[in-house]
């Protein structure tokens, strides 16, 4: 359902393939870990679905204490840019609606640029069933060092690599600032690290499991599940 323009532009420099069909990702998130008034623990699960090429849908569970909070869906590129998202507090009776991004002015592709030490991504965006006046944004990532994907997590493979994204609103002005581990194996990135006005915070993935499909003895297409 995403606009063709944006569906295109991304195919055109970067069909993929990501390296899982599916994984899941437990992670504990330290909120406002710079003030102590107000640290936090938040507990996420985190559903990371092969969408076909270099397109990822994810499913966010977050809880306190054992306690569902809320859930976001999101289809992105890569996991770094989303191109498709949707809040849920699970208290609140109604969901704002999904949030687009309806076209790209610029596009920087992760995997045929390695040598680029910053990616670029201009576009307009708005809610689903918006038809005009949609507003400017801008995100800005850029490389840091690389280093076994088993920092992350022991069992992961591969190369990971720091992505430090800043998003600008409208106005051009700074509005959030994520820091990404992307692995380069299963070609995703998974946030680490978030500054907003309201707090910095840290997170640690506590296990991960990979889904992916084989082929079983009669040509059948069968799940397989494995603890990385």
């Amino acid at each position: 359902q995403l606009p063709g323009q944006v569906r295109k532009t991304i195919s055109d420099v970067d069909a993929g393939p990501l390296g899982f069909q599916r994984m899941v990702l437990h992670m504990t998130w330290t909120i406002n870990e710079d003030d102590k008034n107000k640290t936090m623990k938040l507990e996420q699960t985190q559903t990371l679905i092969n969408a076909g090429g270099s397109l990822v849908e994810s499913l966010f569970e977050n809880s306190r204490n054992g306690v569902p909070t809320g859930q976001l869906y999101a289809l992105s590129y890569r996991g770094l840019v989303w191109l498709s998202s949707q809040s849920m507090n699970l208290a609140a009776n109604i969901a704002p609606l999904e949030r687009q991004v309806r076209n790209f002015k610029h596009f920087d592709t992760v995997a045929a640029s390695p040598g680029t030490s910053q990616l670029d991504y201009e576009f307009s965006y708005g809610t689903s069933v918006q038809l005009m006046n949609f507003p400017d944004g801008r995100t800005t990532c850029v490389r840091g060092n690389s280093y076994p994907a088993s920092q992350v997590f022991a069992s992961l493979a591969g190369e990971a690599q720091d992505m430090e994204c800043s998003n600008y609103n409208s106005n051009g002005v700074l509005r959030d600032k994520f820091r990404y581990a992307y692995l380069q194996h299963y070609g995703v990135a998974i946030s680490t690290h978030s500054e907003l006005a309201s707090g910095i915070s840290d997170a640690k993935v506590d296990s991960v499991t990979k889904v992916w499909q084989r082929t079983g003895s009669k040509g059948e297409q069968v799940a397989s599940n494995s603890v990385l």
